[in-house]
């Protein structure tokens, strides 16, 4: 069962590699460095140089219609290492749906939950050839994410069950209000995390597709969902006070404290890194962080609201 436990928690880890893979290839603007899927450029190692390619290559892998942009070997290999980074927490997944079934005495659902899991990461890399395939189209990217999430709090769950399932069950004093407001908390910034990849949809619009804006002016063409976005950060900030507050109350489970206290920094930092955007011209470097450090503390979060919830092997 511990091997087991080791490759989830492996598992869990590669899913935040392949996020801020994501976030940095959003970032940087690197989505079609590789134009086709799932070799780039029709070759398996990418090219490093232009001379490696067909003087029609732009042509050639027109993306519905639209011409690709001149070939950039940085954007290229920044997109090709996410992809490799997904191939390899798919092995992951692989590897813990077939384990799964030399540990099915500890719990015989346990094949079942793996076989889930490794379903919706075969979805995720077909949504990420959509994504390619459809020219980043905005709806895509967001469902993308989504199902990046939805993998990752599967994992989270998974891991917590499989610890429970090698303790003593205890009765522990459930904290229902912590455990309440953490759970509204989760939500929030699941929530906050897709309305950022909205606002990005639409800095990619005005940038990219209409060339209205440019790093410096983009903030003058968001729209409404940039000031709710913004908004909700200020919500967030103020709900992890009042946790911070109620659990720094609550003597008897310390631990939940000091989890929420790592959540709120984590969550300082986005909120840093998106004032960043508002206020210096959009920086690329401010980007992925601002993504990464949403999706970390949102992982944190729904660790912490599984915790409280004390085991999860009497729920079932």
């Amino acid at each position: 069962m511990r091997s087991f436990q080791r490759l989830l928690f492996f598992s869990i880890l590669g899913t935040y590699l392949v996020i801020l893979a994501g976030a940095v290839v959003r970032g940087t603007g690197s989505g079609l460095g590789c134009p086709d899927w799932p070799r780039c450029f029709g070759q398996w190692i990418p090219p490093l140089d232009i001379t490696e390619l067909p003087p029609d290559y732009k042509e050639i892998y027109k993306i519905s219609g639209k011409t690709i942009a001149d070939f950039d070997p940085f954007k290229t290999w920044t997109e090709y290492l996410n992809r490799l980074l997904g191939v390899v927490l798919g092995i992951l997944i692989i590897f813990l749906f077939f384990l799964s079934f030399k540990v099915k005495n500890f719990e015989k659902n346990l094949p079942w939950f793996c076989g889930g899991l490794l379903l919706l990461i075969l979805i995720q890399g077909g949504v990420g050839a959509l994504v390619v395939f459809s020219h980043l189209k905005p709806f895509i990217i967001t469902a993308h994410m989504f199902l990046a999430l939805l993998l990752l709090f599967g994992l989270i769950y998974l891991h917590k069950y499989c610890k429970d399932l090698g303790t003593p069950a205890l009765t522990l004093e459930i904290d229902h209000k912590g455990l309440r407001l953490t759970k509204i908390l989760v939500k929030l910034t699941f929530l906050q995390v897709l309305l950022g990849t909205q606002v990005r949809q639409q800095v990619d619009h005005f940038m990219r597709d209409t060339l209205m804006a440019s790093q410096s002016t983009i903030m003058d063409f968001l729209g409404a969902i940039f000031y709710i976005h913004r908004s909700f950060s200020i919500l967030i900030v103020v709900f992890f006070i009042y946790l911070l507050v109620h659990f720094h109350r609550q003597q008897f489970n310390r631990g939940a404290f000091f989890q929420t206290l790592l959540a709120f920094l984590t969550v300082l930092s986005s909120v840093g890194s998106g004032i960043a955007l508002n206020y210096f011209g959009f920086p690329l470097k401010a980007q992925p962080i601002h993504l990464f450090c949403g999706v970390l503390c949102l992982g944190i979060l729904f660790t912490l609201s599984l915790n409280l919830k004390g085991s999860l092997i009497e729920d079932t």
